[in-house]
């Protein structure tokens, strides 16, 4: 068994608090496993990047494990750039869980962490995005403007989410609020610029900068993205008519949403993107600003253990 001492950051709010009962599984294994340990739980908004950063700076080259949904690895990794040694890791236990899913990371919180303690010194260094509006940061997942960004605001803003998760439906909560939003959201105008490529769209529902190919609980809207080929997919949704999209929405499920004329797929590095009506505007599914933004690539930014098969 691994000798590393393994690093926990545990957000026990995560998919209605059902995040406690995976890291009593987690637990119940390093006793009984005796594997050198130590953990905490976050508090608020933007604890698990405190944490992270505390840890790093006592050990540069500490292995952190995120035990939460896509907000907790999202915080974490936040925290833990500008530490090219650290080591990052994370153990699936919200609701959306799409970094997971895109980097195929074993569902079953045992079997992921029996991995990590068998691949512990195995790193596989990952992309980033940095984006700057009001705020700067980086996502690992997808940023996005317009319709799903709309849709990722209503679900963090909303009492619904801890309902759908209640029930064990928790992926369906972004499909319910994709139709509430499709039923009054009106496409807008935007200006990209791709590499100093610019590009001016009309009747944008969305346009989304992926890193991987999920978002939003598990839609593959971007099939093509990779998490270290150093390039964005860049999936605009345009000039298409509701019920359209409606199609759209159902041939994501296998990628066929490509196919769709008013479905346009390019690829960067440096990407500016605004629109002169208000537009919402999301990292990794928090809300970020809603006027215009400038994402950067950063290819190989960060460190992760133990993904994939």
């Amino acid at each position: 068994m691994s000798k590393e001492k393994f690093n926990f950051i545990i957000n026990p709010a995560a998919k209605n608090r059902g995040s406690l009962k995976i890291w009593k599984k987690v637990k119940k294994y390093l006793e009984r496993e005796n594997i050198h340990y130590q953990y905490r739980y976050t508090e608020y908004e933007g604890h698990a990047c405190k944490i992270t950063r505390e840890i790093l700076e006592k050990e540069s080259d500490s292995l952190i494990i995120a035990v939460g949904g896509d907000g907790t690895i999202h915080e974490v990794i936040n925290g833990a750039v500008g530490y090219k040694e650290a080591r990052i890791s994370y153990i699936p236990a919200g609701s959306g869980n799409d970094f997971s899913r895109g980097y195929q990371i074993d569902k079953n919180p045992t079997k992921a962490f029996k991995k990590l303690c068998l691949n512990s010194e195995k790193m596989t260094p990952i992309d980033l995005g940095s984006y700057k509006t009001d705020k700067q940061g980086y996502f690992m997942n997808s940023l996005g403007m317009g319709l799903d960004a709309a849709v990722t605001k209503a679900v963090n803003e909303s009492k619904s989410k801890y309902y759908f998760n209640k029930i064990g439906a928790g992926k369906l909560v972004y499909l319910y609020f994709f139709f509430i939003k499709w039923l009054t959201y009106r496409p807008i105008d935007v200006s990209l610029s791709i590499d100093g490529r610019d590009l001016n769209y009309k009747n944008v529902w969305l346009v989304t900068t992926s890193n991987q190919p999920y978002f939003g609980g598990g839609i593959k809207i971007s099939p093509n993205s990779k998490p270290d080929d150093g390039l964005f997919h860049i999936i605009i949704v345009h000039n298409i008519s509701k019920w359209k999209l409606i199609l759209m929405f159902v041939t994501v499920v296998w990628g066929g949403h490509l196919k769709i004329r008013g479905v346009q797929e390019l690829q960067g590095k440096n990407i500016k993107l605004s629109s002169g009506q208000p537009a919402f505007i999301h990292a990794d599914g928090d809300y970020i600003g809603n006027d215009k933004v400038v994402v950067n690539m950063h290819h190989h930014k960060v460190n992760i253990a133990a993904l994939g098969e």
